[in-house]
């Protein structure tokens, strides 16, 4: 169903709202409407009819005081004004839509309802009409599904979210390996998902490539044929204020590699004394697992890490090799302890139970910095290359995932 349609879709169903009818009666049976919440009192009828969901998302957002929250597809608002109970007066929280009935009908009911801390947007989901690094919670009630590029829609999300933000939404995902696709596309259509879902692997994957750490996909309704509602949670990795941890770029190539030959002017950083060319840097690593810090003022890319399999072997595949450089006038502030944070974090969602690097033992801020995040001292390679001239020793540093 093209964008128009289900624009036009959901502007009858806000008619239908509004003229005292449950929008969600020709919806389908994947859509729950006002009976998936928990608590609906003092809400506007108009809100409770207009009801399209497929879960509680606000029930899941771990939504605080002040916080500030976009709903993607906000329909009849009642997402945004629960919400907007949560995070209090000092708080705000954003409605985004692309039909203008159903803006109509919202900001009806937020009036309804007397909530001031609101404000409904028109536009569209891959396409989010605001500032990047504006929200700390980003909600959605079955809405993803329905996006014809929703790689697009979770950079977006990615990008409005502050860092430490969180993303928490309900959506219908398919299991992994369904054979029958004809049947599952028919369940799809039966329960309103008009645009085909993802399966929970291509949801994690779209959500790792747009840079969310801490993925979660924890299936609710069973709706036959290997489809299901389910609850989504994922993070934007938390850093100093003034800068973000987000997926490396091809753009930032020759910024990467200035940071990694300023690290390796220190001798103390690797055997290696020149970094090498974009492409041959880029090739030896995997083309996930890699992220920078860059400061949100300038753009300037200020650390970064990346990882490189050890071997093609099948047994190894969840072992990595990892590098992480910081650049020189950037140290003290905590930015490497962040980014690495996030690498871990982000190794453990793509199944990866090893990861393995080694230290010069004269780098003790290294070996502090990785201490800090879980790895051990595995032991001494003695004298294993020459630097410079001089045989050098090299720790050889592990962290083992408890949790994969």
């Amino acid at each position: 169903m093209a964008h128009e349609e289900i624009v036009d879709r959901y502007s009858r169903f806000a008619r239908n709202a509004m003229t005292g009818q449950p929008a969600h009666a020709s919806f389908g049976e994947g859509c729950v409407g006002a009976a998936g919440y928990d608590d609906t009192a003092a809400l506007p009828d108009g809100a409770l009819r207009a009801s399209l969901g497929c879960g509680d998302p606000v029930a899941v957002a771990d939504l605080h005081e002040g916080d500030v929250v976009l709903d993607l597809g906000s329909g009849g608002g009642i997402d945004v004004l629960l919400s907007a109970r949560r995070v209090g007066p000092t708080g705000k929280v954003y409605g985004l839509d692309a039909s203008p009935d159903m803006l109509s009908l919202a900001r009806d009911n937020a009036a309804q309802a007397g909530v001031t801390n609101t404000e409904f947007l028109h536009g569209t989901i891959e396409h989010v009409p605001l500032p990047g690094r504006t929200v700390d919670v980003v909600i959605s009630n079955c809405v993803i599904n329905l996006s014809d590029d929703k790689a697009a829609t979770l950079a977006e999300a990615f990008r409005v979210l502050r860092p430490g933000g969180r993303f928490g939404v309900s959506d219908v995902v398919t299991e992994d390996g369904i054979p029958d696709q004809d049947l599952r596309r028919r369940t799809e259509t039966r329960i309103g998902c008009t645009a085909g879902s993802l399966t929970v692997g291509e949801y994690r994957t779209l959500l790792m490539n747009a840079g969310f750490t801490g993925i979660t996909i924890t299936p609710t309704t069973d709706h036959g044929d290997g489809v299901h509602s389910a609850i989504v949670k994922a993070g934007k990795p938390p850093v100093a204020p003034g800068f973000e941890i987000r997926p490396m770029r091809d753009a930032d190539a020759a910024q990467v590699l200035e940071v990694y030959q300023l690290g390796l002017d220190t001798g103390h950083a690797s055997f290696e004394t020149t970094a090498p060319t974009w492409e041959t840097f880029s090739s030896a690593r995997l083309g996930h697992l890699r992220y920078v810090v860059a400061d949100t003022r300038t753009g300037q890319v200020v650390a970064w890490v990346a990882a490189s399999r050890v071997s093609a072997r099948p047994v190894y595949a969840g072992v990595v090799e990892h590098s992480i450089y910081v650049h020189p006038d950037y140290g003290s502030r905590g930015l490497g302890r962040a980014l690495l944070n996030a690498f871990v974090t982000a190794s453990e969602d793509a199944g990866i139970w090893t990861i393995q690097s080694g230290v010069f033992p004269e780098n003790t801020a290294s070996l502090a910095l990785h201490q800090a995040a879980g790895f051990r001292v595995l032991g001494t390679r003695e004298r294993i290359g020459r630097h410079h001239g001089v045989w050098r020793d090299v720790f050889m540093i592990e962290r083992r995932s408890p949790a994969i």
